[in-house]
C-alpha cells in the first residue's frame, strides 16, 4: 500500500488520530510522526481510505488535510 500524510490541527488531535487508526487497521499500519511540515502530521503506511474513515469516525474528527 502506498504512503499518506495525515496533517492536523494539534498534538492533541494527532496522538487521539494516531490511537483511533491503530485501532482502524487492527494494528496492521505503520504509523510515525511526519516533523516536516508546520503542523503535526503523521505518515502512515498500510491504511487505505476506509481505514482513515473509521479513524475519523472514532476520533470525532478528521485530519486537516490527507496527502497521498
Amino acid at each position: 500500500m502506498e504512503e499518506k500524510v495525515l496533517i492536523f490541527k494539534d498534538t492533541r488531535h494527532q496522538e487521539a488520530f494516531r490511537k483511533a487508526l491503530e485501532r482502524a487497521s487492527l494494528g496492521r499500519a505503520v504509523i510515525r510522526p511526519d516533523h516536516g511540515w508546520p503542523k503535526p502530521a503523521l505518515r502512515v503506511r498500510g491504511v487505505n481510505p476506509s481505514h482513515v474513515l473509521a479513524a475519523a469516525i472514532w476520533a470525532g474528527f478528521e485530519p486537516e488535510v490527507v496527502l497521498e
